[in-house]
């Protein structure tokens, strides 16, 4: 996909990443931590300090867990020191040669169409039928005749799913100055000043520090932003500035993430509901109760790493600080999204875009979910409980998602529900994978159910106290929600917080079809863009 990037309350270049142009990448080193060192405090030149490994193509994350300092009630990022960390061995079984042609014609066939959900988590072959390859498989048909209930046979694969964005709706583009995502300078500029400004986001009470420079637009630029008062389309001038170094800034920006991601957590959910509050804040305890276990421990940090990537490419940014680049904050027309601040230049948002996508986003994509099928597939009651926290984030950040991309197609006076439908489609369907892989893991035992009060006798007797308190809360909460749930449900409310959450809680769970369109149409018949 070619990066089209345009006017935008969220402010990504999102959409799976799976054509992208990338080198593999190891975010995370495995390994012990004995020991953490607060941020702020000195370091050995040795340099215990968060770790962005960095290749040929793209830098990729560092792959130490984020991990709370908990101790004064305060939360911020620690250090870990990696020079004594051990390394941990892994022995992998080579298989033999296929002894049968027509196994390995059937191997071979299954792996184009991939294995279903069932099959790949009990480790069993998945027989194609040949009436119906796409169809349900020969496997998971003997058991749905015996059963009288049975997760559908879903040929879903986690490392698959679609988490953002990597294009921009068409006539909603910045900028065409990069046909496709590089993170490539611009090398004509105006002037030889360089200024250093703060962006500010409403994901994160901290700025974020770029150093900018004027340029000399080309033909291909946008330098206004553009709204939708009504049945008027609307424009405001801003300055030809854009980021001066572009591999600096996605030095600073993965600083900046791990310095910041626990914060911008409280900080977001500030006006989210309990269920959706105590979720996100046993997450963080649960990481770091398991921060010595390198499994879920750094999973649990990349995915939130991750979560705030997604989330700051969901934002509407603007400039605070004294250097404004030399635009004033909108004081007289009400209708701009941004009255009384000082909007970015587009060009910049499009580097923005960039920076997070290739900087941050497609590396830890593709070690969260790898690790998260990993995880998933051990199917070790020892590790439900990380599995049930990342579904429920990502359930929730789908559902802002939704509401974030329904809110720009207002804006911009798009008769469609969604500025990107093809998109959202795509996020929806990754939220139904999870949900699949969430409740097969869950459905034979699941935690929500059981009594308690012989914890000892259940699969899952290592569970601390404070998990089943936490367990019992949310039964509790989910109860209360329940007309939520319904409602939602009923009228289709993708846009609700709870929507796919809600998925999480259903006994005879079946996933659930979104109705998308993809109207092209705008009110008034207003044109999407214009370019000076």
């Amino acid at each position: 996909m070619t990066g089209q990037f345009g006017e935008d309350s969220d402010r990504s270049s999102e959409a799976s990443d799976r054509n992208a142009d990338v080198v593999d990448s190891q975010p995370w080193e495995s390994g012990q931590i004995p020991s953490v060192e607060p941020l702020g405090t000195s370091v050995d030149s040795s340099g215990s300090e968060f770790i962005w490994i960095e290749d040929s193509e793209t830098t990729n994350i560092a792959q130490h867990p984020i991990e709370p300092n908990i101790s004064n009630g305060s939360t911020q990022l620690v250090r870990a020191d990696r020079s004594s960390r051990s390394a941990v061995s892994t022995q992998q079984k080579n298989r033999g040669k296929f002894q049968d042609q027509t196994l390995r014609t059937e191997t071979s066939r299954t792996r184009k169409l991939k294995a279903c959900v069932r099959c790949r988590m009990q480790k069993i072959r998945c027989e194609i039928d040949e009436n119906d390859p796409e169809g349900t498989c020969k496997t998971c048909q003997t058991v749905t005749n015996q059963r009288l209930y049975t997760l559908p046979c879903a040929r879903y694969k986690i490392t698959e799913c679609t988490l953002y964005r990597t294009g921009k709706a068409p006539g909603l583009e910045f900028t065409f100055r990069w046909p496709v995502m590089k993170l490539k300078d611009i090398n004509k500029w105006a002037g030889t000043e360089v200024r250093e400004i703060q962006l500010q986001s409403d994901v994160c009470e901290i700025p974020f520090t770029v150093s900018a420079r004027r340029f000399l637009p080309i033909a291909q630029d946008s330098l206004k932003r553009g709204w939708m008062d009504g049945k008027i389309k609307k424009f405001k001038d801003t300055t030809p500035f854009a980021i001066v170094n572009m591999a600096s800034a996605v030095k600073d920006m993965k600083e900046y993430i791990d310095k910041n991601v626990l914060g911008c957590m409280k900080y977001f959910l500030q006006d989210t509901g309990t269920l959706v509050k105590e979720t996100y804040d046993f997450a963080v305890k649960h990481m770091e109760r398991h921060r010595v276990n390198l499994n879920q421990g750094l999973l649990m940090g990349n995915f939130m790493r991750l979560w705030f990537a997604v989330r700051r490419t969901h934002t509407t940014e603007h400039i605070v600080g004294g250097d404004t680049l030399d635009m004033r904050p909108e004081t007289v027309d009400k209708s701009f999204p941004l009255f009384g601040k000082v909007p970015l230049p587009p060009v910049m948002i499009q580097q923005l875009d960039m920076i997070l996508t290739l900087g941050v986003l497609q590396p830890l994509r593709k070690k969260v979910l790898e690790d998260l099928q990993k995880l998933i597939l051990s199917n070790k009651p020892s590790t439900w409980m990380t599995v049930y926290l990342i579904t429920f984030m990502s359930m929730h950040s789908c559902a802002r998602i939704s509401n974030e991309n329904y809110k720009n197609a207002r804006k911009h006076g798009l008769k469609r529900r969604y500025a990107m439908p093809a998109f959202v489609q795509e996020r929806h369907h990754a939220a139904n994978v999870f949900l699949s892989h969430y409740h097969y893991r869950t459905q034979p035992c699941d935690p929500f159910k059981l009594d308690w009060r012989r914890r000892h006798a259940t699969p899952f007797a290592a569970m601390s106290e404070k998990e089943v308190m936490f367990l019992m809360r949310t039964k509790e909460l989910v109860e209360q929600k329940r007309d939520d749930f319904r409602i939602a449900k009923d009228i289709g409310l993708y846009e609700h917080e709870l929507y796919f959450i809600s998925q999480m809680y259903e006994d005879d769970w079946q996933p659930r079809e979104i109705a998308i369109d993809f109207d092209e149409g705008t009110i008034n018949d207003v044109p999407l863009r214009e370019y000076v």
